[in-house]
């Protein structure tokens, strides 16, 4: 009887031991417990919240469709005098005319509902006429942009922390953010922001 306690005590002992072994190198090795996905957030290097919003036509305009694309979220505001400077360089209409057809795509939020008269629309025609460029006798500012532009009705200023204007987030195809841009300087943002997209797109 006591070897048969001790041959059952040996068995079950090996077993532990052997478990703590597999698990010890499933904790140690983290291939084993697949890719590690980054947390929600806005800082580069977290995926980006998900949200759904209208554009100005009424059309809806999901994050999560897009996985796969390249995508510039651009928060600006009709009455912002660096956004309109930024619209005047011509140099997003550029790169969504050059990328676009490579799987780059930009959604321009326009803030009204947060600050209507001061930085944003008070309409979404007054946000469909700044990014066509058109004063408002009809005559051009800029040339038109042809990417979606939606009025933030779901405070995503807060959820993408906003606090000037324009801000840019650049999302890769999983999702994930790899470039945040704060306000406009002109040519080193738009050589900084092309040279992130050329390089994601391959």
């Amino acid at each position: 009887m006591k070897t048969q306690t001790r041959y059952a005590i040996t068995v079950v002992g090996s077993v532990l031991a052997l478990f703590a072994v597999i698990l010890a190198y499933v904790l140690v090795n983290p291939r084993i417990q697949g890719p590690v996905t980054p947390d929600v957030g806005i800082a580069p290097g977290q995926l980006a919240p998900s949200f759904t919003v209208r554009d100005v036509n009424g059309t809806e305009w999901n994050l999560s469709l897009h996985r796969g694309q390249v995508v510039l979220i651009d928060f600006m505001g009709a009455n912002c005098s660096s956004c309109a400077v930024e619209m005047s360089s011509g140099r997003l209409q550029s790169l969504y005319a050059t990328y676009s057809a490579r799987g780059f795509t930009i959604l321009s939020i326009d803030v009204g509902p947060a600050f209507p008269g001061l930085l944003g629309a008070r309409t979404p025609e007054e946000a469909w006429r700044f990014m066509q460029g058109l004063n408002p006798d009809n005559s051009r500012r800029w040339a038109a942009g042809v990417w979606p532009i939606a009025l933030d009705t779901q405070h995503l200023t807060g959820t993408f922390a906003v606090t000037q204007l324009p801000i840019k987030y650049l999302l890769d195809g999983s999702g994930k953010i790899v470039l945040k841009l704060v306000g406009y300087t002109g040519s080193t943002d738009n050589d900084t922001l092309e040279a992130q997209v050329t390089a994601l797109l391959g």
